[in-house]
């Protein structure tokens, strides 16, 4: 094959593979326009004003330990969430690794991980990569499903 087509090819081959990998990404938009206000609608009945705010959560602070597996064995993680009206106001992890390489992957997540989760929705929270953490976030999801489960209304 001429040397120059095949460059081509390899050329066209990892642009192709940069748009794959740029669309399966989550994008978020946190832009609002200076004009725009939130929308508001007051409820018209007391009994909508409740159903508008009802929680599928209890407010509150869980503390629970989210497990996931390394490739040196178990891992375990402290999390501790607070919740108000289904929305994480506040989140904590507590490392809890053994070995030096999950230590260090662990404090990569602790670092990192609040912006991903505080003033957001409980229900929508569930992490794949934060930083170079690796399977730190499985644990943290591990742990968000347990306070799920105990702070359910």
């Amino acid at each position: 094959m001429n040397k120059g087509i095949f460059i081509a090819v390899l050329v066209v081959v990892i642009a192709l593979a940069i748009v794959g990998y740029e669309t399966t990404q989550p994008k978020t938009d946190t832009t609002q326009s200076a004009n725009s206000a939130p929308a508001t609608t007051a409820p018209k009945k007391a009994d909508e004003a409740e159903v508008m705010t009802a929680s599928t959560y209890k407010n509150g602070t869980y503390t629970v330990t989210g497990n996931y597996t390394s490739p040196g064995g178990p891992e375990e993680i402290d999390v501790t969430i607070t919740l108000e009206g289904d929305v994480v106001t506040a989140a904590e992890v507590v490392a809890k690794a053994e070995l030096p390489i999950s230590k260090e992957k662990q404090g990569i997540f602790i670092e990192n991980f609040e912006p991903m989760v505080v003033g957001k929705n409980i229900d929508e929270v569930q992490l794949d990569k934060v930083s170079s953490s690796s399977l730190t976030p499985k644990g943290f999801n591990d742990a968000l499903e347990k306070v799920k489960e105990e702070a359910k209304a």
